[in-house]
């Protein structure tokens, strides 16, 4: 019971955190002015966030089905 209980919590502090970060980076550094002149650092910046993401909802799946299949 406790352990569904902390997966839970995990799971969505994950994500909370996750779209926390994206919107914050989305509308503190998107629409600022001196963006066009740092844009592909900023471009970067946003794609590897983008790919960290991908990787962790990634391992979070394969971990929850792993878990499935050892059941």
């Amino acid at each position: 019971m406790i352990d569904k209980i902390e997966k839970s919590l995990i799971d969505r502090i994950g994500s909370s955190i996750f779209i926390t970060l994206f919107l914050s980076f989305l509308f503190t550094v998107i629409f600022q002015p001196y963006v066009s002149k740092y844009s592909q650092a900023f471009l970067g910046f946003f794609l590897g966030a983008l790919l960290v993401g991908v990787f962790l909802v990634t391992t979070w799946r394969l971990k929850e089905i792993l878990e499935k299949h050892e059941e």
